[in-house]
């Protein structure tokens, strides 16, 4: 695109954003202060490739509610929306966990298998989100931060490509995590601009919780506010498994291994999780998504596969389990992951 016109709606914010080539920004790794990026015109197309990769476009801001931000170059060079994922869950629930565990098993086994390609919206946001989340906890066995309760950017981009339609653009994709305490009223929900935009959500369940018959807040505060439900979906994700690994039927859904797209195992796995949350819940909300978002799925996952020594290291290294399921199902159910054969997921 070449064009001032608007093309996308800024996430944070909510404005629509125009791209104008010439007038982009950088950050360089080792300043907190952007730059205007000049791109010369004898540039060759991979430096100019090179150089995009890392540039971001000022967002208007028009009604002034946020602090100045900043897009992604590839977030805004689209010809679709980009889709906007929110990880919604109670403190200490894993959702940075389970988001780090995600990228960290994307990196090391890919998608092509499932036919979608991976890469950064923003190499150096990538990179900043990979030393300071991913590497800590798949490498050095580290407890990661709760996270900042002044947070109000998306926490990664990833553009995703189906390569079931190699001549179609790939899809700038988002993801908000947001700190738990910032989920528990409405005003607090109703700040983030987001909430308003969302496609899809992550649902992560706390077993701690779950089992002291603890009313997840975070689940109803969200879905009292998010408007059109019944057009969204959403992966609820029964993290932390590992604790439920010798009883069925998580058991044997964590001996699955491998992710995959067929919806008839993703529906026998929903049901089977449907009924042992249900037995816990009591009423506590943890299944209202099912009944209110148009389209769901349920999967057991350990973001570790350990337990905490202490608050700041695993008492074993840290062996992410199925993290990719719910990242594969939730693609299928937004439309990232195209095709006949998966047509069937989500319910």
């Amino acid at each position: 695109m070449t064009d001032t016109e608007p093309t996308v709606r800024c996430p944070i914010c909510l404005s629509r954003v125009a791209l104008d080539p010439e007038l982009l920004w950088i950050r360089p790794p080792e300043s907190l202060e952007y730059r205007r990026l000049t791109i010369p015109p004898d540039a060759t197309d991979d430096q100019r490739r090179r150089l995009l990769r890392r540039a971001k476009v000022l967002c208007p801001n028009r009604i002034d509610e946020y602090p100045e931000h900043y897009l992604p170059y590839r977030y805004v060079d689209q010809s679709r929306e980009p889709v906007v994922v929110a990880l919604v869950g109670a403190p200490a629930s894993g959702k940075t966990h389970l988001l780090a565990s995600m990228v960290g098993t994307l990196q090391e086994q890919g998608l092509e298998r499932f036919g979608l390609s991976v890469s950064p919206l923003d190499v150096d946001e990538y990179e900043r989100f990979t030393n300071t989340l991913v590497q800590p906890l798949l490498s050095r066995g580290r407890v990661l931060p709760r996270t900042n309760q002044n947070v109000w950017e998306f926490a990664l981009g990833l553009l995703i490509d189906d390569t079931a339609d190699p001549e179609g653009p790939g899809r700038a994709v988002a993801f908000f995590d947001v700190s738990g305490e910032n989920l528990t009223s409405s005003g607090d929900v109703s700040d983030q601009a987001f909430f308003d935009r969302v496609d899809g959500f992550f649902f992560v369940i706390s077993p701690d919780d779950l089992e002291n018959d603890q009313t997840d807040i975070t689940f109803s505060t969200v879905l009292d506010l998010v408007e059109g439900k019944h057009e969204k979906a959403a992966v609820l994700v029964l993290g932390k498994s590992d604790r439920y690994r010798f009883e069925p039927p998580v058991d044997r859904w964590l001996r699955e291994g491998a992710p995959g797209l067929d919806p008839a195992l993703i529906l026998e796995e929903t049901r089977d999780l449907y009924a042992f949350i249900d037995r816990y819940d009591k009423g506590s909300g943890y299944l209202r998504p099912w009944f209110e978002v148009g389209r769901t799925a349920i999967h057991a996952v350990s973001a570790t596969g350990s337990v905490r020594l202490d608050d700041t290291r695993y008492a074993r290294p840290v062996r992410p389990r199925r993290v990719l399921q719910p990242f594969l199902t939730l693609m299928a159910m937004t439309g990232v992951k195209g095709g006949d054969d998966v047509q069937g997921i989500g319910f």
